[in-house]
């Protein structure tokens, strides 16, 4: 992925990011799931060094930033600024090259907040605060929903066998007939 985004390849950067799509809208899950650990934006950074990470956000940074018509955008350098920021702040969640480049999709689409005018570091920031909450929250329904589902299971050491189905109704059913032959005299 990262060679991809450094050369410039849309098309590839474009395919590779389908798989972490569903419907067109970001599959968090997908990107939680199937990137390790160490292919994340912290473990990239000691691997490669910041430098180099830095100057890939920066490349898919100043392309997303391209789609906007601002009045006061960003210049190399703050972009550069804000590729160092990313990389520091990425260590709260574990932000992978792939959630960076979802969020940076969905930004033209107005689905972390309307960019009027201007695009700065804060503004970038807080739209990206709504992607993580985002992730964030369909990993808490995820786990949820795992546990609701492990719960409904039962107890695992409730489980029965057929053998001891079986020796239950014919308990039960010695049982009734002696009720009812007491009951009868």
């Amino acid at each position: 992925m990262l060679n991809l985004v450094a050369k410039g390849s849309k098309g590839e950067v474009f395919n590779e990011m389908c798989r972490f799509k569903e419907k067109g809208e970001p599959n968090h899950l997908a990107v939680i799931q199937n990137v390790p650990v160490t292919e994340r934006l912290p473990a990239l950074a000691k691997m490669y060094g910041n430098d180099k990470i830095a100057g890939v956000l920066s490349i898919a940074i100043t392309n997303a930033l391209n789609n906007f018509n601002l009045r006061v955008g960003m210049n190399p350098e703050q972009i550069a600024n804000l590729s160092y920021e990313l990389i520091n702040e990425s260590e709260q969640d574990q932000l992978a090259l792939q959630d960076i480049m979802l969020f940076l999709d969905g930004l033209p689409k107005f689905k972390y907040g309307k960019v009027y005018d201007r695009m700065d570091m804060p503004t970038f920031f807080e739209m990206l605060e709504v992607y993580r909450e985002q992730r964030h929250q369909a990993y808490v329904n995820a786990k949820e929903e795992s546990h609701a589902q492990f719960k409904a299971m039962g107890d695992s050491n409730r489980m029965s066998t057929d053998t001891d189905k079986e020796a239950n109704r014919n308990a039960m059913n010695e049982y009734l007939k002696n009720q009812y032959n007491n009951g009868n005299k």
